[in-house]
């Protein structure tokens, strides 16, 4: 008997687990252009802010969303004039920086802050 649990247990861990190389099921819905890209923003974000890994792949969908709502708002305003665009835009930025403060720590805000502010004055310059 405890053969067939054993024997059962194994051959349900087996069949759900994911083999390594298989693609994230987050990630299927997007386009690999924006998976490339949400990949890329949050490994530099995490080089910086040094996220653990839960908060990892909660930004990391947070990017996907963000970068999918924002190719679906640019392409869905092609006619709207540009301060129309640009209130959407600023509209969906906020919500972003919003989602993203609550998944960080507070000093991981702090740092988070101080980056913005860095890219910030760097493009003024």
């Amino acid at each position: 008997m405890v053969q067939f649990f054993a024997t059962l247990i194994l051959s349900t861990l087996v069949s759900t687990a994911t083999p390594a190389g298989s693609p994230d099921p987050t990630t299927l819905m997007y386009s690999p252009r924006i998976v490339a890209h949400a990949t890329v923003l949050t490994r530099a974000l995490a080089q910086r802010i040094h996220f653990n890994e839960g908060q990892y792949l909660k930004v990391k969908a947070l990017h996907l969303q963000m970068l999918a709502e924002r190719s679906l708002l640019e392409s869905g305003l092609a006619d709207a004039t540009a301060a129309e665009r640009d209130t959407w835009l600023a509209t969906a930025q906020a919500r972003y920086e919003a989602e993203l403060a609550a998944l960080l720590q507070p000093e991981q805000r702090l740092a988070y802050q101080q980056l913005r502010s860095n890219l910030t004055a760097h493009r003024l310059n």
